[in-house]
């Protein structure tokens, strides 16, 4: 049973040290130390040229420049993993990358109540502010106005086919007056 539990994928039992620690303190001195002394080495060399060709500093330019740079390792440089893995090497890109992240905080979601009828739209109104308000109402907030949108404008072209049908039949009608009017100016006798 104990053997099954070995090559099971999954561990519950939590690891207290890497054996490669406990087993043979040896490769930390001759192996690990040089290997992470050799990734701040090339980080900080890579970082410094793309300072000093004024171009942008992120994980990807500077694992890319490190090949360029690495002469004793053959051109094969540093991972991004690597730079982030390594305390050391990490602390010094973090210090240069071009990016800096978001200062501020993210706006929260608009919890504003929907009401029955929308407000009246104007036709000049700044739709990028618009735009950024709607992208911080909730997906509820968004469905809710959405459909009470289209209920407004199905109710509205209702209306106005009521409107138009009750503008054709006075039009008929006008015509209909008008052409009896016609016919009774033609009569003479009347």
């Amino acid at each position: 049973m104990k053997n099954a539990r070995r090559s099971s994928s999954f561990n519950p039992e939590p690891r207290s040290a890497p054996e490669s620690q406990t087993a043979h303190p040896w490769l930390e001195t001759s192996v690990y130390e040089p290997l992470r002394q050799r990734t701040v080495q090339l980080v900080k060399q890579s970082v410094d040229a793309l300072c000093k060709d004024k171009q942008r500093v992120s994980l990807a330019t500077v694992a890319a420049k490190s090949k360029e740079l690495d002469a004793d390792g053959g051109g094969k440089g540093i991972s991004e993993s690597a730079i982030l893995d390594n305390q050391e090497a990490r602390a010094y890109y973090e210090q240069y990358r071009s990016w800096r992240g978001s200062r501020q905080k993210r706006a929260k979601p608009l919890a504003v109540r929907v009401p029955a009828q929308p407000p009246v739209v104007k036709p000049g109104r700044d739709e990028q502010r618009v735009r950024r308000r709607y992208l911080r109402m909730g997906k509820e907030m968004l469905v809710e106005r959405l459909i009470t949108t289209e209920r407004m404008l199905a109710e509205q072209r209702e209306r106005w086919l009521s409107q138009q049908d009750e503008v054709l039949t006075w039009r008929l009608r006008a015509e209909a007056a008008e052409t009896q009017l016609q016919k009774s100016k033609e009569k003479p006798g009347v």
